[in-house]
């Protein structure tokens, strides 16, 4: 782990425990997973407390739809959609990350890509001027986590996959990502593991 690293938590929400309405069966253990990178980022700044020591940071993200939505298949997806949009219970996040939201900041987002946010661009753009890469952990794989690299990766930025800390709809698809983003690494995306990322010097 690199402390200029920018570190994003997408979407860690109850809509995709298993057995909810968009269950991601891998999000158990790439919550454990992102809860190790968490509590590492916190030991390292109390450790290291001074401004030119600091550590990765770290943004978690929602996704919330936006009702007001008219712009075509927006419209449709809040039409298709509306019965989990409206229950704010499946758009909190889930109690182990929710825990950290004291600790990291978070955002609302009503589209895809963690790009969409400006406080985002604007870390991202400093992790990148520092050397630094975008380490991407959470959910859907195949949906806000792959949009949100493809948007990163047009806008110039290096990217860390943690295979064992982002969840898809099955493992399959979850597969069909990596063989993308293989395709791209390594000058755009490094695919790695949790611990090896922790155990980085």
């Amino acid at each position: 782990m690199k402390s200029n690293d920018l570190i994003l938590v997408i979407d860690p929400q109850k809509v995709y425990l298993p057995g909810a309405p968009w269950g991601c069966p891998r999000l158990p253990e790439a919550t454990r997973n992102i809860k190790k990178i968490l509590d590492a980022v916190l030991a390292e700044t109390e450790a290291k407390p001074e401004p030119e020591l600091e550590a990765p940071e770290v943004f978690l993200t929602r996704f919330v739809a936006d009702p007001t939505a008219r712009r075509n298949t927006w419209e449709q997806y809040n039409l298709e959609n509306r019965e989990i949009n409206e229950d704010p219970v499946m758009n909190e996040l889930i109690p182990e990350i929710a825990a950290y939201a004291e600790n990291f900041p978070y955002y609302d987002k009503s589209v895809y890509s963690a790009f969409h946010l400006r406080a985002i661009r604007d870390a991202a753009e400093r992790a990148t001027k520092a050397g630094g890469r975008i380490v991407l952990t959470g959910v859907v794989a195949e949906c806000c986590v792959l949009s949100t690299f493809f948007e990163g990766c047009d806008l110039g930025h290096h990217f860390l996959y943690l295979t064992d800390a982002v969840a898809g709809v099955n493992r399959a698809s979850e597969s069909s990502v990596e063989t993308i983003l293989q395709g791209l690494s390594p000058l755009h995306v490094e695919l790695m593991r949790t611990e090896d990322y922790l155990n980085e010097c």
